[in-house]
């Protein structure tokens, strides 16, 4: 794999993984059926979280650089994915304080 698909592909699998452990939290906190699976299954929820959260990054890591196999690397690719992180750093954020918040 050339090194701009994995570049690609771990920005996309950290978007992927930012935004599910945003709704993730929701989901939990809302859904104790949700966060008693996950205590059930992995021994405890914040431990099921952490493993669903990496295996949506891993998953969607190994996609998306597969996807972007043949993407050349520009400077209007790198500033794409930095401001790609940002918003969905922001709105990751904003999801979980905007719950917590309410």
């Amino acid at each position: 794999m050339k090194k701009t698909s994995l570049l690609i592909g771990t920005t996309i699998g950290y978007m992927a993984a930012a935004l599910f452990n945003a709704v993730l939290v929701v989901a939990k906190e809302t859904n104790l059926a949700m966060k008693e699976w996950l205590k059930l299954a992995f021994g405890h929820h914040w431990i099921g979280h952490g493993i669903l959260v990496i295996a949506v990054f891993i998953l969607a890591t190994l996609a998306s650089a597969a996807l972007y196999r043949r993407e050349e690397f520009t400077d209007k690719l790198s500033l794409r994915l930095s401001v790609a992180v940002i918003l969905f750093t922001l709105i990751s954020a904003l999801i979980i304080a905007g719950f917590f918040a309410s």
